[in-house]
């Protein structure tokens, strides 16, 4: 998978300051991404994911720190699913083009799996994608 339009760069400090802002440590494997693309639009981008409707769909764009794109910005974002108050805690990590979200389940304050939160339905369905950020990241496939 590439990576296009990756964010500016930044450092673990960055990480450790998002991190302690929103309560959540984050895998290793997601924060090495960070530091090397600090998000982006992954190529290619199709997803499959078993359960909802209109599948498959794609990852329009990873979130990042710092991003000149609110919708782009992982704080903004965090924000903004927090704001959902949807009963359960996650943190976003992408979306699809239907403004759907890739979550992180945060359990006692750490990241874990990865879901699709269908904010599309009353009240939001939450569809399992992967047990890992790594399971995550091999469902992307060219599907198109």
């Amino acid at each position: 998978m590439k990576i296009e339009n990756a964010g500016p760069s930044i450092g673990p400090e960055e990480i450790a300051e998002l991190e302690k802002k929103v309560g959540v440590r984050l895998p290793p494997s997601y924060r090495e991404f960070l530091l090397r693309f600090n998000g982006g639009v992954p190529r290619p981008d199709g997803i499959d994911v078993s359960g909802p409707p209109d599948m498959p769909t794609d990852v329009q764009v990873f979130f990042g720190i710092g991003r000149d794109v609110n919708s782009s910005d992982l704080y903004w974002n965090f924000s903004l699913v927090k704001n959902m108050r949807i009963g359960l805690q996650f943190f976003p990590l992408a979306c699809d083009s239907g403004g759907n979200f890739f979550c992180f389940a945060v359990d006692e304050g750490s990241a874990m799996e990865v879901f699709y939160v269908d904010i599309c339905s009353s009240p939001p369905v939450f569809y399992l994608v992967a047990p890992s950020f790594e399971g995550f990241i091999d469902k992307i496939t060219d599907l198109w």
